[in-house]
């Protein structure tokens, strides 16, 4: 499973055209967040969850993604 967090690159005050790319980081957690007065669950890393708040995007739920690591 991958982040399902979007970068944007480039655009407005820096050279070239808009480029998305999506975060290729180890997601955490699931998080319920409410964008343009939709619901939906996102899988986050670290770094995309911290985003989330520093936009100020509503989060309505978290839940911690378990380990596939098996124990032996």
């Amino acid at each position: 499973m991958k982040c399902q967090g979007w970068r944007r690159y480039g655009g407005a005050f820096s050279l070239g055209p808009v480029r998305w790319e999506q975060c290729d980081r180890k997601p955490v957690a699931m998080l319920k967040v409410r964008q343009d007065g939709k619901d939906k669950w996102l899988a986050a890393c670290p770094e995309c969850w911290t985003e989330c708040i520093e936009n100020e995007i509503t989060i309505l739920e978290a839940t911690p993604i378990k380990s596939e690591e098996k124990t032996e």
